[in-house]
C-alpha cells in the first residue's frame, strides 16, 4: 500500500498557489515573474548517472542527520512535461515523523514548469543555480509540513527536493531541510 504522505503535497497544490513561499536569509527569493527559464550560469550538472538508482545520488549521512535515513528508489511521473524521471524516496521509518523525495530530471529543466504568475514558487537560487521554493504546506491544520526546493542545474536537467516535516515543525525549518537536501545532492554533482 502507498503511504499517503508521499502523495499528500500532489494533492495540494491547489493549495500552494495561495500559501507563501519561505525564505533563506542568505538569498532572499524574488517575486515569481515570467515562465521563462532563466540562464544557468554556473558549471553545468549532469544527473543520468543516478537514473538506474537514484538513491545513489543521494548523500547517506546526510539524510540521516535529516531523519529520512529510510530509501526507495522509484521511476515515475511525477512532473507531467518534464521527460523521464527518476525519484529517491526518504522516509523516518515507521512512526513516521519526516518524508522527502529526491527528484532527478535527465533531460529538462523543471523550474520554468511550475514558475509563473499565481504558482506560489518564490524564485532564488542555490549554489549560483536557478532556483525555487514552493511552500505545498504549513501544517497549521495538523497536516506534515511540506516545502519544495526546485533546481536548474544544466541547460536541460534539474534537481527537485520535496521535503515534508512533522506537524508543528516551522515551515522555515522544513524549507531550510529541502535546501539543505539540494545542496548535499549538488555538491557531489561537482565531481
Amino acid at each position: 500500500m502507498a503511504n499517503p504522505i508521499r502523495y499528500a503535497p500532489l494533492a495540494g497544490l491547489a493549495v500552494a498557489l495561495v500559501t507563501a513561499a519561505c525564505t533563506s536569509p542568505n538569498e532572499p527569493p524574488t517575486p515569481s515573474g515570467s515562465a521563462a527559464p532563466v540562464p544557468v550560469t554556473a558549471a553545468p550538472l549532469d544527473v543520468s548517472r543516478y537514473l538506474a538508482a537514484p538513491c545513489s545520488g543521494v548523500p547517506t549521512e546526510l539524510t540521516a542527520g535529516l531523519g529520512v535515513a529510510e530509501r526507495e528508489d522509484a521511476h515515475d511521473t511525477v512532473l507531467p512535461g518534464a521527460g523521464g524521471q527518476a525519484q529517491c524516496r526518504l522516509s523516518s521509518g515507521p512512526h513516521l515523523t519526516a518524508a522527502a523525495e529526491v527528484r532527478f530530471y535527465p533531460t529538462t529543466r523543471p523550474l520554468h514548469l511550475v514558475t509563473g504568475p499565481g504558482s506560489g514558487v518564490t524564485t532564488t537560487s542555490l549554489d549560483g543555480y536557478p532556483a525555487g521554493e514552493w511552500v505545498l504546506s504549513t501544517g497549521t491544520d495538523g497536516s506534515f509540513t511540506s516545502c519544495q526546493m526546485i533546481v536548474d542545474i544544466a541547460q536541460s536537467q534539474g534537481i527537485g527536493i520535496l521535503f515534508n516535516g512533522r506537524s508543528g515543525e516551522p515551515i522555515a525549518t522544513s524549507c531550510g531541510k529541502a535546501r539543505q537536501l539540494a545542496a548535499g545532492v549538488i555538491a557531489p554533482l561537482r565531481y
